[in-house]
């Protein structure tokens, strides 16, 4: 199993949406590479760092001819950039992969429950595979416990 990753982010020095999306390639060799002979699929991973006023929804696919799933996030400039006492006050690097991580977690649980039935190996292995991105997850800080 292999992940593909991309984002769509803003290139300001505030924003580490795309760096910190880029640490999933470890979630890929830790975790993913457990399951290359139970799910063949690839994860196809974009995180978007948009303002509310674009109005931009969270999507998800299977991509039958590329045997891909694909989860398009979305982490609101406004989310990770706040607006408060008249200036903007950027949240740390941690902080930020924090709210990633939250959005990345539950919107991969919602998504193999959404295609448990439509992709070959998520009924039998997803449960798996989600509790080893929770621990995943919490050891490289993308939860907290």
């Amino acid at each position: 199993m292999k992940i593909g990753l991309t984002s769509d982010t803003p290139s300001a020095k505030w924003c580490r949406v795309s760096e910190i999306g880029d640490e999933l390639y470890t979630y890929e060799q830790d975790v993913l590479l457990k399951y290359t002979d139970k799910l063949s699929f690839e994860l196809w991973v974009c995180f978007r760092c948009l303002p509310k006023a674009y109005e931009w929804k969270p999507k998800r696919r299977f991509y039958k001819d590329e045997n891909a799933l694909g989860m398009d996030l979305l982490i609101e400039e406004e989310t990770i950039r706040p607006f408060t006492g008249g200036r903007y006050h950027p949240l740390s690097k941690d902080e930020q992969r924090l709210i990633m991580g939250e959005i990345f977690y539950n919107f991969l649980i919602e998504t193999l429950k959404r295609y448990k039935n439509k992709v070959p190996g998520i009924v039998e292995y997803g449960e798996e595979l989600i509790k080893d991105t929770h621990i995943w997850a919490i050891k490289n800080k993308w939860l907290e416990m």
